[in-house]
Formats: structure tokens, sequence, C-alpha cells
């Protein structure tokens, strides 16, 4: 009986240990993927600055499409360094900050693809474009959708009993 409470006390010292361990590791990765984050967003600026000098080379409709679509990527890379964030104050993960960065994708997806239509009106592709944006709508109407429902699901999950 003695032998039995020695080995679940020893048993009981290696689980907390072990999850010490894991959630010192787990925070490695997320502190590496910010860390790789901040990088890419800096490197991001980099090139809008450098879209910016070329605008005399490229012209001013071109630079204007890359300048956007560099500056939705930092706002994505930004949603996932707030992501990030949470995940790593508050221990787990909420569904808000995924929804919120494939609505940035989406719309700016919807974006470059009407800003880039004018150069694609060939009537092969104008049905292709077409669909596209039908899909991406639904896209748009689909994560706005869910990004409500979670909001009012949180907001009453705060509330709590009256």
């Amino acid at each position: 009986m003695n032998r039995d409470s020695e080995e679940a006390g020893s048993n009981s010292g290696r689980g907390p240990r072990l999850a010490g361990i894991l959630n010192f590791s787990e925070k490695i990765v997320y502190y590496g993927a910010a860390l790789a984050l901040i990088l890419t967003v800096a490197i991001l600026f980099v090139s809008v600055g450098q879209s910016l000098l070329a605008v005399f080379e490229e012209g001013p409709l071109e630079t204007a499409l890359t300048v956007l679509d560099r500056v939705l990527l930092i706002f994505i890379f930004v949603e996932l360094l707030n992501t990030i964030e949470i995940i790593v104050r508050e221990n787990e993960i909420i569904a808000e900050p995924f929804l919120l960065i494939g609505l940035i994708a989406v719309v700016r997806r919807i974006l470059l693809v009407t800003a880039e239509a004018e150069q694609n009106l060939a009537q092969e592709n104008f049905q292709n474009l077409v669909l596209e944006l039908g899909v991406l709508t639904a896209l748009v109407i689909s994560l706005a959708g869910a990004l409500y429902i979670t909001r009012r699901m949180e907001g009453r999950r705060g509330m709590g009993p009256n």
C-alpha cells in the first residue's frame, strides 16, 4: 500500500512538470512565430516604400495596386500577431481573429480582382472573373455572418446569468 502511494506521488509530480515544459515550449513557438511575422511586416513596409519610389517606372495604377496589395497583406499579418497575443495572454484560441483575417484576405482578393478586371476583359476571362467575384462575395457574406454570430455569442458569455 505504501509503495502505491509513493508511485502515485511520483507520477503526480511528473504531470505538472511535463505540463509546465509543454506550456513553456508552446510559448517559445508562439514568440518565434510572432518574431517571424514582425520581420515579414518590416520587409513588406520596405517593399511598399520601394513600390512608391517606382511610380514613374510602372505607372500610377500598377503602383497603387501593388501598394494596396502589400498594405492589406500587412493588415493580415498584424491580425495574425494580434491572434498570437490573445492566445499567449488568455491561453485559449478564439475564433474572431481568424474570421477577421479571412475577411481581410477575401476583401483583399476582391479589390485586386476588380482593379485588374480592366486588363482581363476578354470574353472567356470575363466569365471566370464574374464567377470568382460571386464566390468571393458569398465568402464575405459568410464570414461577416460568422463574425456577427461570434460577437453576439461572446457578448452573451460575458453577461453571465442575471
